[in-house]
């Protein structure tokens, strides 16, 4: 009697799920012939936008090409920004200099007035420049954002030379411009990073951030260190070389002014008869320095037969603080002083004549009077 019971519950709850089931098929039925009658619609409708779209287009095309037949300033302006692209490659950018005339002046100005015009537009402000007059300069390829199309001219230049190059970090001597691209694209990701501020025309968005890392960019520098200059010199291993070398110099020069005979080389005024001459400079600076140290008693490279060495030779060692320098002493103590100085600025004026030294100031009291 209870499996009668198991079995007769069973059939019933088959019946009713059987009766969902057929209720939900009808229902899954009459939805998708509802989808097939708004896809037909959606189709229909698309097709009849399409058309619509396709005579707007042409009717817009047809009044363009009547409006710029009209004869007024802006029409005028227009198909001289059309003469200009064709000489000048394609470019509608109209950048002047000092040079340019007058007629190029007043067509970038016009230039850049359709730029803030447009900028009215988007915001809503369309009594300065028509929608018609936008399309016609769209059709001419005109440049609406400039730093964002300088910002793209740049990332293509840096494409096509990481493709020859493999590399992204340019020589300023090489590209200035480029480089200086490279340059202030890392300095951007730096204060992004650091949370500043940045200009408009450097700022890093998203999208220029995808476009550099989709070449695999590299923000930091990657170029090696650079190698030591021959120039360098360890006076631990190189003084007793570099002394000699020293000596040679004032032997066939007569003077130790090593660092003036560089300027000369570095100019071209003048060829070294050996190279190593070069190294001097470097090694008369490191040498004074160590002769600071020798001299208060720290470690040096120096001792006192290598300061006589040196001192015999002709350098001039720094004089020591507490040592008095040449004319500090006061008029009391060097009565002759003024005399000396009549005498030289007579010497450098050319008045060699006995009375040169004999000048005499008058008293104060003189012109008191």
């Amino acid at each position: 009697e209870e499996r009668a019971k198991h079995t007769q519950t069973v059939m019933m709850n088959n019946e009713h799920n059987n009766s969902l089931i057929d209720q939900a098929n009808f229902g899954l039925e009459a939805a998708k012939a509802e989808l097939d009658l708004h896809e037909a619609e959606l189709q229909a409708a698309q097709s009849r936008y399409n058309d619509a779209k396709s005579r707007y287009e042409d009717a817009m095309q047809r009044y363009l090409e009547a409006d710029l037949l009209r004869v007024c300033r802006w029409n005028q302006m227009y198909h001289k920004l059309v003469q200009w692209k064709e000489d000048h490659n394609g470019d509608t950018l109209v950048q002047t200099s000092k040079d340019s005339s007058d007629d190029v002046k007043k067509l970038a100005k016009w230039v850049q007035n359709q730029r803030v015009f447009y900028k009215y537009f988007i915001n809503g402000d369309t009594k300065h420049i028509k929608q018609h007059r936008i399309t016609a300069l769209d059709n001419l390829g005109f440049v609406w954002n400039v730093f964002e199309h300088q910002w793209n001219a740049n990332f293509e230049d840096l494409k096509q030379y990481y493709a020859e190059k493999k590399t992204f970090d340019v020589p300023k001597r090489e590209n200035s411009k480029l480089a200086t691209f490279v340059l202030t694209m890392r300095n951007a990701m730096k204060k992004r990073k650091e949370g500043k501020i940045l200009q408009k025309d450097v700022a890093l968005t998203e999208e220029r951030i995808n476009k550099l890392n989709s070449i695999n960019f590299q923000w930091g520098l990657q170029r090696p260190p650079r190698k030591l200059k021959s120039t360098a010199i360890n006076l631990l291993t190189d003084y007793d070389q570099l002394y000699i070398l020293l000596a040679s110099f004032k032997e066939e020069y007569g003077h130790l002014k090593v660092s003036k005979m560089l300027q000369e080389w570095i100019k071209g005024e003048s060829e070294p008869s050996n190279k190593e001459y070069k190294r001097l400079p470097t090694f008369v600076a490191a040498i004074k320095k160590e002769h600071d140290a020798y001299r208060e008693g720290k470690p040096s490279i120096l001792n006192d037969e290598r300061v006589a060495q040196l001192t015999a030779l002709g350098i001039k060692w720094k004089k020591p603080p507490n040592e008095p320098r040449k004319n500090t002493r006061s008029k009391e103590e060097d009565p002759d002083r003024e005399t000396r100085k009549r005498r030289k600025t007579c010497e450098e004026e050319g008045d060699n004549s006995e009375d040169a030294t004999d000048v005499v100031v008058p008293n104060e009291s003189v012109y008191d009077v």
